[in-house]
């Protein structure tokens, strides 16, 4: 049976590299990058992590505790830019890639090896020379026979040099050297099962009987089991599977109860979703609007289109009332955002799939799409919603 090796590409600290490349004056200094003036720390460079700076903690906390500190607002659409030009180079050398979020993906290098004339551990080190030359963005690589142990493994190389590598016959030593709470897929309540009965190390939890992992976490327990002793469980997903919906949201520029603020964030949170679902062929059939209070209560609605769409004007018309319905003048809020889900996408040259359904889209949002491509964000303003 053909022993495979996966490696998760992880891109370290990826806000804050990202940035970094932007502003090279940026580099060795402690950086964290925000979700907004009212948000918190999402990205931390080594020397933030060193100063103290928590990851989630409040920007007004981190600003009162870390002064020295340099904080930034994230920039979505940068981060986006860059994630794609890490895949591309990836792609460039490995041809089965999954991408599972903005800065990791799953790259198969089983018999590569071979390909290239080296062992996996210098593969590694090229993918992470290459991708660091052309884009300027460090990465930590982990090389394991399953998803699991490379995730393992990518989280002990950004402390071991950039790249770490499990073989098989490594993996007793490894699971033993391992807290269970360093494990992906432990959660807290997971955690405080294993102290109860006494399992400190991936492998106590690995030692376990079948059975006992069954009946307390279930299949994917025992699936995680399995992944950590080395199985190829999970298969890369090298073609993803298509969203199920859109979400924009980010924290208000100031604490507010001024419906006008409230509206013009609605306004680039759907633009900035819709404009994802045209670059996916895709169109919503339920819209929705989300507000969350200064004291974090969350309240929402949302409503079924007539209509699958993906241009603002008509989706707008529909979240007109929602808002309407949860506003309370005189209550101070601190964040927005728009939900579009029950996505449909359909393949341009396939449009039969679908004749049951009715589409709307908009040449005027197709325009607005291409002025920005050209031009960059912002290089209009709307007065709808």
């Amino acid at each position: 049976m053909m022993q495979h090796m996966i490696a998760l590409v992880d891109c370290d600290s990826f806000f804050v590299s990202c940035e970094q490349v932007k502003n090279p004056a940026l580099r060795g200094r402690p950086v964290c990058v925000v979700t907004g003036d009212n948000g918190c720390v999402v990205s931390r460079s080594r020397e933030a992590k060193k100063a103290g700076v928590k990851m989630g903690m409040p920007l007004f906390m981190a600003r009162r505790e870390f002064p020295d500190v340099i904080y930034l607002n994230g920039c979505h659409d940068l981060y986006r830019r860059f994630s794609a030009q890490v895949m591309k180079h990836l792609r460039a050398l490995v041809a089965e890639v999954e991408v599972v979020s903005i800065d990791e993906a799953y790259a198969d290098l089983t018999s590569l090896d071979a390909v290239y004339h080296t062992d996996y551990f210098s593969l590694a080190r090229q993918i992470r020379e290459k991708i660091l030359r052309a884009v300027g963005i460090p990465v930590s690589i982990g090389i394991a026979p399953s998803k699991k142990l490379a995730k393992l493994a990518s989280d002990k190389a950004k402390n071991t040099g950039g790249v770490f590598s499990i073989a098989p016959e490594q993996i007793k030593t490894v699971l033993q050297q391992t807290d269970i709470n360093d494990i992906c897929g432990i959660g807290r309540s997971h955690s405080k099962l294993m102290g109860y009965n006494g399992i400190g190390t991936a492998w106590d939890y690995v030692s376990q009987p079948d059975a006992w992992i069954r009946r307390r976490m279930g299949v994917s327990g025992l699936d995680l089991k399995y992944e950590l002793l080395g199985y190829y469980i999970h298969k890369l997903e090298t073609r993803p599977a298509p969203p199920q919906s859109v979400q924009d949201t980010s924290a208000l520029p100031v604490f507010t109860s001024d419906p006008e603020i409230i509206r013009s964030q609605l306004r680039c949170h759907l633009h900035r979703a819709c404009r994802r679902m045209r670059r996916d062929n895709c169109f919503c059939t339920v819209a929705g609007i989300m507000l969350r209070t200064k004291d974090f209560a969350v309240v929402s609605d949302r409503v079924k289109l007539a209509a699958a769409s993906n241009a603002e004007l008509d989706i707008a018309a529909a979240l007109i009332p929602l808002l309407k319905n949860i506003y309370r003048p005189g209550i101070v809020y601190r964040s927005s955002g728009v939900c579009l889900s029950g996505l449909v996408c359909r393949e341009k040259d396939q449009p039969e799939l679908f004749d049951s359904l009715q589409f709307k889209s908009s040449p005027l949002s197709e325009a607005w799409d291409l002025l920005e491509n050209k031009f960059g964000r912002d290089v209009l303003k709307n007065g709808w919603f």
